[in-house]
């Protein structure tokens, strides 16, 4: 396997599991009673990075409106306990608001508790039905739990209050892909692109897609242009390295996996996109030139020399 989460090759279910970590988007809401939070020893670390202006008894003393954009600060940080304690204060103030139900379902989701952020999610549409963020959260949830028709109704449900809602098409896309209608999503990332050109995301997303599909060049000229926008982005980085090799251009795609992740796992990388794409010597030489390079501490690559040994035999078989 690759050492970490890059595209890889011809592998459909992998490919998808990247798109997916690359168009994660945290659209949000919560559960259908107001949530009792309370934070005692267990969770006194988390309660330290509390800014002094957010001490528990001023959290009292600020508007749930207040609260919520406190909440979605310290989402953003990764503080999720903290966010959530915000998002339940607020509720408690205001059961009513939808926003603080939708930040609710925003740290289920980070916790991968999605059925939770699901009843959130659903409780914030029913507070507000015209928003776009709570009708694709209840989306994203059901998708991350493989209900893939359910998610299109909710996004067609979202479509109806926006229909050029870039989060609805991010949605839409991502759930096309993992229905495997590549056709379909690819005319969704080109259309998001036109509406946020300055984004990276959107364009390592098109490139993705025209990964899966095969186009190759096409997709370097995207990773190429994200790259521009963001370039200390290592995934945009060795997803253009992958496309290069996929391309045929072995040197570029080692020159940046080598920068981005040291030369033993370039080889590694390199070896493990070869060997997908069928061509076992070259994948072969790769791999033991990675494990040349680190004999004591790197096991990847001899998983993926057993791996490539399994693979030639699987094909020798089909030939006779």
């Amino acid at each position: 396997m690759l050492d970490r989460s890059y595209w890889l090759g011809q592998f459909k279910p992998i490919v998808l599991l990247l798109i997916c970590s690359a168009l994660l988007i945290a659209f949000s809401g919560c559960t259908d009673t107001v949530r009792k939070v309370s934070y005692v020893t267990d969770d006194a670390a988390g309660l330290q990075s509390l800014s002094p202006n957010d001490d528990m008894s001023s959290l009292q003393k600020k508007s749930p409106q207040e609260l919520v954009n406190a909440g979605f600060i310290y989402l953003a940080n990764k503080n999720v306990q903290i966010a959530e304690l915000h998002f339940a204060t607020a509720i408690d103030k205001d059961p009513k608001m939808a926003e603080a139900f939708i930040g609710l379902g925003r740290t289920e989701m980070l916790r991968g508790n999605y059925r939770a952020a699901l009843i959130d999610f659903t409780k914030a549409s029913e507070l507000k039905p015209d928003s776009v963020p709570a009708i694709v959260g209840e989306a994203q949830a059901l998708r991350s739990e493989g209900k893939l028709n359910a998610a299109i109704k909710k996004i067609n449900e979202a479509m109806t209050v926006n229909p050029a809602d870039i989060r609805v098409l991010k949605e839409l896309a991502l759930v096309y892909d993992l229905m495997g209608k590549d056709n379909l999503s690819g005319p969704l990332y080109i259309e998001i692109v036109e509406k946020s050109p300055d984004q990276a995301e959107s364009h390592n997303n098109l490139g993705l897609n025209y990964m899966v599909r095969g186009e190759y060049s096409e997709a370097i000229l995207s990773f190429l242009q994200a790259h521009e926008l963001d370039r200390e982005n290592s995934r945009i980085k060795n997803n253009l390295a992958s496309a290069y090799l996929l391309y045929g251009d072995k040197d570029k795609a080692l020159s940046i996996f080598k920068a981005t992740l040291g030369e033993a796992m370039a080889y590694n990388n390199i070896g493990y996109l070869l060997m997908t794409q069928g061509h076992f010597d070259e994948a072969e030489k790769a791999l033991n030139k990675a494990l040349q390079l680190d004999p004591k501490h790197y096991v990847r690559a001899q998983e993926n020399l057993e791996r490539l040994q399994g693979m030639r035999q699987s094909a020798h078989a089909s030939h006779l």
